[in-house]
């Protein structure tokens, strides 16, 4: 992939707590209008400019994220732009967004997890107390990257919304995968099963590194 192409691609519209602010348009590239970046007020460039793009303002990923103290990588094999802030590492994929990699306090990644698909399911279960409006089925993948200690991913570190902002809740539906702990260099392929009030075409799904501290991070995916 040209380094050029990758770049525009990859470049993301940065909402940063009002950090970064953007001047008037001045100049092109590559037939597109090119806007002036500044973070703190101080005027930052690179290889690439922001542009225009479409009507919206389009900011490549690496020199604003290293401006603002964070380090940007590329995952050439997976395809993947790493942003380490310090605490967790952003992944951000060309696929839908649907991967994330956890790190050490040092910017280490200790395991990874890809949601494969989200499927409905017709199947209810009749010894359940709960009647959801649609059950939905979860499949990702998780593998231990470099964790010294066995990764164990299941429901209990994520969170289903559905369209209309209700939160879902586990449900005792049958499934084939189940998580398990994996050492060093395994990979496990899972499920987990969700109830949701209200039928839905889109859910948001939220990841908790820790199960009692804050979002860590936020997918929103379609229910095939």
């Amino acid at each position: 992939m040209k380094k050029n192409i990758f770049m525009l691609i990859t470049c993301l519209a940065l909402v940063l707590c009002g950090a970064v602010s953007f001047a008037a348009m001045y100049g092109h590239f590559e037939g597109f209008p090119v806007v002036k970046v500044l973070v703190d007020g101080r005027e930052i460039t690179g290889d690439v400019p922001a542009i225009v793009l479409n009507g919206r303002t389009m900011v490549p990923v690496r020199f604003v994220s290293e401006a603002l103290g964070s380090n940007v990588t590329w995952d050439a094999e997976n395809e993947t732009v790493l942003i380490t802030t310090g605490k967790t590492t952003v992944s951000s994929t060309e696929t839908g967004k649907n991967e994330y990699i956890v790190t050490d306090d040092s910017g280490n990644a200790l395991y990874s997890f890809k949601i494969n698909k989200i499927t409905e399911m017709t199947e209810r279960n009749q010894f359940s107390d709960k009647n959801p409006a649609q059950v939905i089925m979860i499949d990702y993948t998780y593998t231990n990257i470099a964790s010294s200690e066995d990764v164990y991913l299941s429901d209990i570190y994520f969170k289903v919304v559905d369209s209309a902002g209700n939160i879902g809740y586990t449900y005792p539906n049958s499934k084939t995968k189940y998580p398990q702990s994996i050492p060093l260099g395994v990979t496990c392929n899972a499920q987990m099963i969700f109830g949701l009030d209200n039928k839905s075409d889109t859910v948001k799904i939220y990841f908790y590194k820790d199960i009692l501290g804050e979002v860590t991070a936020t997918f929103e995916l379609p229910v095939e």
